[in-house]
């Protein structure tokens, strides 16, 4: 039966069987049948074992033991030891996210170096049915209802369809050898209590629960297409991007059947959690400006749209400029150029030019972002001063756009809103004589 699963899996998804396939193999029963049937099935294979020292001696013995049986079938194979343990802690990671990241690092490396094409592992019917229990206990949406993709990327996972049972039968069938994890008996795991108090009960009141949960799995699998199909229906009405700001119409959420579900939909793939998306949601009828931030982004409340941006990309910028010329800021370039005023000269009225009385300013100029207290005298208010972050509300700045404005500098004074506002103390007057413009190439 087993062998017959596997052949219908490749035909079923169209892999050939004349592709190469690195078998992930503990030890365990389940891993010892699929190696076997694989064998049976003359398929081309390299057996991979991990020894994540996790249980002393008892992980030696399980590496000791896939070798021989590998050695004994003429399979080939290859075992790496980890220090799992170290790796956790130097990553911040918990033990078994540790092993899966070290596991799968290897096997990918090893499936390029030798040229193979899947990485197979021996999941099956009875832990798709412990993991959406799991999934259950701790939390989740549809995607974690629908158990284990029988094919992720290049991972397979062709015993999908059989239960405990049906392997151990197979291992019985054949008189193979195999290792028992003594954790598995373990009630300290959340796992090992579902399957050994858990699944026992429901199996009593459902003998064909196995059968049953595969069935709703694939129900749900179904599911969740549909339901990523709306979701992604609405993103298209209601989401925008402006520059490198992703934009999400406020009203626009509000309208939708789940407002709740959408925006989690939309913002978890930015590290925002169910908690921040309901204070989010909360922020509907407050004053512009509130600010959540989830890792390298920010999401912050406007009048019309809440505004999604990456923070790691608002650099902070200090450039010197000695003379004129040309000299690349960031993402621009800007040109300083001196000539004497004439008659016929007429002041650009563009946002990215700005003509200065030449005279009043003092080399070297200094373009910097803005800082907390900083003022300056808008055109036609003479000397009167207005700080900086009146300016900007006046002007309804973003908060990415007040991190991102750039001021040009002279003797620590503002004379250039960059592409927006000169200062008035460095205007250009009937006595100007020499004239130092500014332009953004």
């Amino acid at each position: 039966m087993i062998q017959e699963t596997i052949k219908n899996f490749l035909q079923q998804h169209h892999i050939s069987r004349d592709a190469g396939f690195i078998l992930a193999v503990s030890g365990g029963a389940d891993s010892i049948c699929m190696l076997h049937a694989f064998k049976y099935l003359n398929l081309k294979m390299l057996v991979l074992h991990c020894n994540f020292s996790l249980r002393g001696k008892e992980s030696d013995m399980d590496e000791q033991f896939v070798k021989r049986f590998c050695d004994s079938y003429g399979i080939a194979h290859s075992v790496k030891k980890f220090d799992t343990l170290k790796y956790a802690r130097e990553n911040g990671l918990s033990v078994e996210m540790a092993a899966r990241e070290l596991r799968y690092t290897w096997f990918r490396e090893m499936k390029e170096k030798k040229k193979m094409d899947y990485i197979v592992v021996a999941h099956h019917a009875d832990d798709v049915a412990e993991t959406v229990l799991i999934n259950l206990c701790r939390g989740t949406g549809i995607k974690g209802l629908t158990g284990i993709k029988s094919i992720n990327g290049d991972i397979l996972r062709p015993l999908l369809p059989c239960s405990r049972t049906d392997i151990l039968k197979y291992i019985e069938d054949h008189q193979l050898g195999f290792r028992t994890d003594s954790t598995n008996n373990s009630l300290d795991y959340v796992r090992n209590k579902i399957r050994h108090q858990i699944i026992p009960v429901l199996k009593e009141i459902n003998p064909s629960f196995l059968d049953t949960m595969t069935e709703n799995c694939e129900t749900l699998k179904e599911t969740e297409e549909i339901f990523q199909y709306g979701i992604h229906r609405f993103q298209e009405e209601i989401l925008d991007c402006e520059e490198d700001e992703l934009l999400i119409h406020i009203s626009k959420t509000l309208a939708t059947p789940a407002p709740y579900t959408f925006l989690y939909e939309t913002l978890k793939p930015f590290g925002f959690n169910k908690v921040q998306i309901r204070d989010i949601l909360n922020t509907h009828t407050a004053i512009p400006g509130k600010q959540f931030i989830a890792g390298h982004h920010t999401l912050e409340r406007g009048r019309i749209f809440w505004r999604l941006y990456d923070n790691s990309k608002c650099s902070r910028t200090i450039v010197s400029i000695p003379t004129t010329g040309i000299y690349t800021i960031g993402k621009l370039k800007v040109e300083f150029t001196l000539f004497p005023r004439t008659e016929e000269f007429v002041i650009p009225q563009q946002p990215d030019i700005a003509c200065l009385d030449a005279d009043k300013l003092q080399f070297p100029l200094l373009i910097r972002n803005w800082q907390a207290g900083d003022y300056f005298c808008p055109i036609g208010m003479k000397k009167s001063k207005k700080k900086l972050s009146d300016f900007f509300r006046d002007q309804k700045f973003s908060s990415k756009q007040k991190q991102e404005c750039l001021l040009l500098l002279s003797d620590e004074k503002i004379a250039w809103i960059i592409g927006n506002r000169p200062d008035d103390r460095f205007k250009i007057t009937s006595f100007t004589s020499n004239i130092l413009q500014i332009s953004i190439l």
